[in-house]
């Protein structure tokens, strides 16, 4: 079977990129893995987390750091997979996004990495780098980023 990694985070995107996930892996029979990275300074564990579908994600307390919101964010885009039948599995990272994402599509021999992209100003762009456009230049499978707007 083949594999999908969606590569989320919380930003207004992300709901585009679990739609788009969903098509994707519906007409590839693909099952999905949803990844999520944290930055390493605001991990408590060293160890990844996976996280298994089938848990709804209102029965979750709402997160006040990042590695909680990381989890929210992952059962947030589970739970929709879930409903349309798609085997799906949640991971949290920590590590640099773009080095992150490339090695787990790597690790699980990914078919296609998902994500989307945040827009941002050519300054910010500057100061922060694009976590898409790295993922594009170092992956070693196709890549398909979702750059619809909010």
């Amino acid at each position: 079977m083949k594999t999908l990694l969606m590569a989320i985070d919380n930003s207004p995107v992300a709901e585009k990129v679990i739609a788009l996930t969903i098509e994707q892996a519906l007409a590839h029979q693909a099952q999905v893995t949803v990844l999520c990275c944290v930055d390493p300074a605001y991990s408590s564990c060293n160890q990844p987390i996976e996280i298994d579908a089938g848990e709804d994600p209102d029965d979750f307390v709402a997160a006040k750091d990042e590695q909680n919101t990381a989890e929210m964010v992952v059962r947030h885009a589970l739970a929709p997979l879930l409903r349309a039948g798609v085997a799906a599995k949640g991971l949290i990272l920590a590590g640099e996004a773009a080095e992150t994402i490339v090695a787990q599509s790597t690790l699980l021999h990914a078919s296609m990495i998902i994500m989307g992209r945040r827009h941002l100003s050519p300054f910010n762009r500057l100061l922060k780098g694009s976590v898409s456009a790295a993922v594009i230049e170092r992956a070693n499978c196709p890549v398909l980023i979702d750059v619809r707007k909010d």
